[in-house]
């Protein structure tokens, strides 16, 4: 690999850029009540006694908000009513506005019972705000099924301070980067994807579509420092923190690193591409969501490249055929608690949102409901277990990922029968990162962290699409770093990391 790949570029699966939602986040539908007649419902728990009826409200993101969520809503209510003497009332955000949209009803103590957390809200930052409950009990008493379900290794993730606060959407655990390439402009431009080992091979392709295919963007995704570092030559991420910190592979002393030349490498190369016109000149504003649907996004990078992304990526690209090319082969951090539902602090129910959840992954009719939309409706079974969407479907979120366990999904029209077969073997064999089981305690240093990430959430989007130039840019963005609190936080992180190498046994 190049220095380039040496980097770990990875870049931003999800459309980071998108921006703006509806009031409530329901695509500005009227706030129209969904809840079935109590009359038509006779929910009782294991113990006989009948349940009394609650409504609960679920957070999530979505890459676009989708038209018809309304009629999906009222269908889920019908099966959460019956079952769970429950309706739920489903709220998600704009994917590009979500952190922002949580940070402020978390901030206001709004009542709420769902959210989903993961790689854009990390759990253990809300767990030090108290924002989140412990589920240990609430799993014992009304998931018990769904417990057993989860490997261990997968709580353990999960855990902070012996607790658990999360339920994991389970899925591929772990990570294959490369690229997802439209196969018309491919086959067109005589693309030999062995020919591509490293991330800038890419580049005399995305030269072909600059000059010849003037309405199409050459590269549709952006440079995100979210996962860099998860795999490279030379690098280790260290999870669970803002991205930035790595080990070397192979030292034996661990010694911590803050930003190498490798990390910042990334956000160069962005600005050498967006110079270059590969990325959307408007790319740090624009809703890159509707190009892609479009079909007008030439190249994207995947740090995920799974068994059957192809059938699942061709839903997003327009109906257009997409080839797989990866650069990288599977590696993983343990279990990194990436996609995940938490239940709120706020929470009155938070028993009937437990239920809620185990029903989200035991119930298979539920959970493509929220997945794939009404049978007829939004899709047509091509058999038993294969769907496919309908050409002008109103609700196609393609973001199983982000509602429960994928394997309880029917299969989209070109996915092999052995998918979920094939995903569960690569989660037992990957490459695992020495030190990702770290769990960093951000507490000491919460009033620093706030103000380091308001720092950089003014240079992100601008560092991760290249229009802003790296090297320019960086001085400014460092100072004003070290003034936000950057060295008592490297401080504490390298303290409490040298802490956990000696509890592991890893250095004396």
């Amino acid at each position: 690999m190049n220095k380039w790949m040496k980097a770990s570029m990875v870049l931003s699966l999800s459309a980071m850029l998108m921006v703006g939602c509806g009031k409530g986040n329901n695509n500005g539908a009227a706030e129209e009540s969904t809840t079935p007649p109590t009359s038509n419902a006779s929910a009782t728990a294991e113990t006989g006694e009948t349940l009394s009826p609650v409504k609960l409200t679920w957070y999530y993101p979505l890459s676009q908000l989708q038209p018809d969520q309304k009629t999906v809503e009222k269908e889920v209510n019908k099966i959460t009513k019956e079952k769970l003497n429950a309706t739920v009332n489903l709220m998600p955000v704009s994917i590009g506005d979500y952190v922002q949209k949580m940070n402020t009803i978390l901030a206001s103590g709004e009542k709420f019972d769902i959210l989903w957390t993961g790689y854009l809200l990390k759990q253990e930052e809300l767990v030090r705000k108290g924002a989140i409950q412990p589920l240990d009990d609430l799993l014992t008493d009304y998931a018990p099924d769904l417990m057993n379900d989860v490997p261990q290794v997968m709580w353990d993730g999960l855990s902070i301070d012996g607790h658990i606060y999360g339920i994991p959407n389970q899925q591929i655990n772990g990570n294959r980067l490369g690229f997802i390439v439209q196969k018309r402009y491919a086959d067109k431009y005589n693309l030999d994807p062995a020919s591509i080992k490293t991330i800038t091979d890419i580049e005399p392709f995305l030269e072909q579509i600059k000059q010849n295919e003037p309405d199409v963007i050459p590269f549709g995704s952006t440079f995100s420092s979210a996962v860099t570092g998860l795999n490279s030559e030379d690098l280790w991420v260290l999870p669970g923190l803002d991205d930035h910190f790595y080990i070397k592979r192979g030292d034996d002393s661990y010694e911590l690193l803050r930003y190498p030349q490798e990390d910042l490498d990334n956000f160069r190369l962005a600005s050498k591409w967006y110079k270059a016109g590969y990325i959307y000149k408007d790319a740090a504003t624009a809703k890159m969501g509707d190009y892609e649907t479009k079909g007008l996004m030439a190249v994207q990078f995947n740090n995920v490249l799974k068994p059957g992304v192809e059938a699942e990526v061709k839903a997003k690209n327009g109906g257009n055929e997409v080839i797989t090319i990866p650069v990288t082969d599977w590696f993983s951090n343990g279990y990194s608690a990436t996609t995940n539902q938490a239940i709120s602090r706020t929470s009155e129910n938070p028993e009937r949102a437990m239920m809620f959840l185990n029903l989200v992954n035991s119930d298979k009719t539920l959970y493509n409901l929220l997945t794939n939309g009404v049978e007829g409706v939004h899709y047509d079974k091509l058999s038993d277990n294969v769907v496919k969407a309908k050409e002008n479907s109103s609700y196609k979120p393609n973001m199983d990922w982000v509602f429960g366990s994928v394997f309880n999904a029917y299969l989209k029209e070109g996915q092999p029968a052995d998918v979920w077969e094939k995903t569960k073997e690569i989660n037992a064999t990957p490459n695992v990162n020495p030190v990702g089981d770290f769990k960093f305690n951000s507490e000491p240093v919460i009033t620093e962290i706030a103000n380091l990430n308001a720092v950089w959430g003014e240079y992100k989007k601008g560092l991760a699409t290249g229009t802003l130039d790296f090297d320019e840019t960086w001085p400014e963005l460092y100072e004003r770093l070290k003034k936000a609190g950057e060295e008592k936080y490297v401080e504490e992180v390298t303290k409490q990391f040298n802490e956990y190498l000696k509890e592991k046994g890893l250095v004396k």
